[in-house]
């Protein structure tokens, strides 16, 4: 059956994620900076993490009355699930987070960008689950003095080796500030971002070796497939640059200057993931140009096949055509006489047998029998 009549899963949710990037929008006419969760949210659960370079204590679950800035140290309070839009109130009012930026840490439709509005800075990105179909969630930053707040849609996320450094004093994280910290947390989302990449890879070395060896209905929707989520990878990947860039950029007097030039290794890396993911557009596009030659060579080859076919049939047709004609033999001595012979049948087929197998021979000398 079509594939198209009854597209895959993975199709119906990419094409739920790429055709309706607005589905949980505010509504028409709403109130600006007022909160309003999605109805497929998670669960909201509040962790947090402070430390310095000697202390470390960690809550896997706080509530967010209790939540304070800290005077010294630094403090990660990590959000996960974005149901309970009263707790992200009670967080933005604890830490004085303008309610326009919490609706665009709520509402998760938000392209990639960075806003400061009195003294807090928000950097909003995309993060991957480094699987594939490709399924990205968003992902706010909120530095406010001393505390850095994260906030995701689902439980699981790319932070994991950070907190690895965190528990086990590793690198230079333990001794800087929230800032360092935001730096540490964009640069393993992005790191999440190239085992992904390599995904991708190896499913286009597999999809050339189909294409080229057996082109088929099944390869064509692999590549349309690719090629769509290749063309979102690109449109967050050109968002995480002209974010980063203009983190850069603003971020004098709120960053330190060490943290300045962490952030533009950041920003390498963020060109780099642009540009393989052009490269395999580009591979896409050229993939599909493949797979319609594949496809017109494979037509051509059949048309040539029974073209030599009907041409080798053609003479043997008209001869059996001519002895086919009903004339009487015995009116006129004229009328056939071959068909009187004792040998007449058995000359009729080896003349046709000998015209096919010397059309067969000037084929092959002409090189029409080759692939």
């Amino acid at each position: 059956m079509d594939q198209a009549e009854h597209p895959t899963p993975r199709r119906i949710n990419f094409r739920k994620r790429f055709y309706h990037p607005f589905q949980r929008r505010t509504r028409v006419g709403s109130v600006p900076g007022k909160l309003r969760s999605s109805k497929d949210a998670a669960p909201t659960h509040v962790e947090r993490i402070y430390f310095d370079q000697t202390t470390l204590h960690e809550d896997e679950t706080v509530e967010a009355s209790s939540l304070v800035d800290v005077a010294s140290g630094t403090q990660w309070i990590n959000v996960v699930g974005l149901a309970d839009h009263k707790t992200i109130e009670a967080i933005g009012e604890c830490f004085e987070i303008h309610p326009l930026l919490l609706e665009d840490i709520i509402h998760t439709h938000q392209r990639p960008k960075v806003d400061t509005i009195k003294g807090r800075v928000v950097v909003i990105l995309r993060m991957t689950d480094q699987e594939i179909p490709l399924h990205l969630e968003q992902v706010s930053l909120v530095l406010s003095g001393n505390t850095l707040i994260s906030f995701q849609e689902r439980p699981g996320d790319s932070f994991e080796p950070v907190r690895r450094r965190i528990r086990q004093s590793l690198g230079r994280v333990r001794s800087q500030s929230a800032d360092y910290l935001m730096y540490c947390l964009i640069d393993a989302l992005l790191d999440a971002y190239f085992p992904l990449l390599e995904q991708y890879g190896r499913m286009l070395e597999k999809l050339e070796d189909d294409v080229t060896d057996s082109p088929g209905p099944q390869e064509q929707t692999q590549i349309r497939d690719v090629k769509r989520e290749l063309a979102y990878l690109r449109k967050t990947a050109y968002g995480h640059r002209e974010t980063l860039q203009r983190l850069i950029q603003e971020s004098e007097g709120r960053f330190s200057e060490d943290t300045r030039l962490f952030l533009r290794d950041c920003l390498d890396h963020a060109s780099h993931l642009l540009d393989v993911t052009e490269s395999f557009r580009e591979v896409v596009t050229d993939l599909r140009d493949l797979y319609f030659t594949s496809l017109s060579q494979r037509t051509n080859d059949v048309m040539r096949l029974l073209t030599l076919i009907s041409t080798i049939f053609i003479p043997m047709s008209f001869v059996a055509g001519v002895y086919g004609m009903n004339f009487d033999s015995s009116r006129s001595r004229w009328n056939m006489p071959e068909t009187r012979w004792e040998w007449g049948y058995p000359m009729a087929l080896t003349l046709m047998v000998g015209m096919a197998t010397g059309m067969l021979w000037v084929f092959y000398r002409h090189g029409w029998l080759r692939r």
